[in-house]
């Protein structure tokens, strides 16, 4: 009989392994090659006033964007096409990812849906959303007396 050392982090590893495979969203691409569908990044932040959303959408015009606002659910869709392939003798090579994309946020409720602004930029997308009056911090000051 044989004895072996048991490694309880290897089985962590290999179900990290299975569920990555599990939840991965890669469609086919050319010629059986795995492609990572499109996911812009997103930066938020909160100032005082107002919330920002920061999308990186290179290559994604203005027309190939939606931005909607419903329910208290900011949510924003488009897509990245694929304008020009390049193909040189036996290979194709794709490593940037293309296609539609959706992304969805809940609101705060101290938004203003009314009042959003999105602007483009070098490919970023920057929406702000700002805070209602009664929700902005004010200053009070008070004079003590004698």
């Amino acid at each position: 009989m044989t004895l072996m050392r048991w490694n309880p982090w290897s089985d962590i590893d290999t179900l990290q392994g299975e569920l990555q495979k599990m939840l991965d969203t890669r469609t086919e691409g050319y010629r059986g090659a795995q492609v990572k569908q499109f996911q812009p990044t997103v930066d938020i932040y909160e100032d005082t006033d107002k919330y920002t959303l920061k999308f990186d959408l290179p290559e994604v015009k203005l027309d190939d964007m939606h931005i909607d606002v419903e329910a208290q659910t900011l949510t924003v869709s488009g897509e990245r096409k694929l304008e020009k392939e390049e193909k040189k003798d036996s290979y194709h090579r794709i490593e940037r990812s293309y296609g539609s994309f959706t992304r969805s946020f809940t609101l705060p409720n101290n938004v203003q849906a009314d009042h959003i602004m999105a602007t483009v930029k070098d490919g970023v997308l920057r929406i702000e959303l700002p805070k209602k009056a009664e929700a902005q911090p004010r200053k009070v000051t008070i004079k003590a007396m004698n």
